[in-house]
């Protein structure tokens, strides 16, 4: 599994058992690389589900410190149909850093027309709706807070977000 990434480098891992929705638990290892993070089956030592970093939130839950929410946010599957082909949709995340990146170079761009005074207002319109899937995961409250903090640390240097 480690082998299709190349070089990978592996963050940390964590001992957690896997709370499925109908209440069947199931031990396992997350996994946490600098590209994915592994769902390891342990009873069957197997990789159960791999998660890309960029496209997940990791937090530990408000109520039960001792539960891990992983959020995939899957952009919705549908596309465009265009003269030239077909046009994907691009994931919430890739919107906003498109839409971040147009609000901050619209400034210096020269008016169409000399007579306009004021700058035209940048409005962002709603990005594509994206299917949420959450994955639960009982683990020890102290390791959930390193992990978390590891995680936020490996997803912002694979985002290019904060110092190298």
């Amino acid at each position: 599994m480690l082998q299709s990434l190349g070089r990978p480098e592996v963050h940390m891992t964590l001992d957690v058992v896997l709370v499925r929705g109908s209440g069947q638990e199931h031990e396992g290892c997350l996994l946490l690389t600098s590209e994915v993070l592994f769902m390891v089956s342990v009873s069957e030592d197997t990789q159960q589900q791999a998660f890309p970093i960029t496209e997940i939130d990791c937090a530990q839950d408000s109520k039960q410190n001792n539960l891990l929410t992983v959020q995939l946010k899957q952009p919705r599957v549908a596309c465009d149909v265009e003269v030239d082909g077909v046009r994907e949709r691009l994931s919430e995340q890739q919107y906003s850093r498109l839409v971040d990146y147009i609000t901050k170079t619209s400034c210096h761009l020269a008016p169409i027309c000399s007579s306009m005074q004021t700058p035209c207002p940048v409005v962002a319109v709603e990005p594509p709706p994206s299917t949420v899937k959450t994955y639960h995961y009982l683990v020890d409250p102290h390791f959930a807070q390193v992990f978390i903090s590891k995680f936020t640390m490996v997803k912002n240097k694979a985002l290019r977000k904060g110092f190298p």
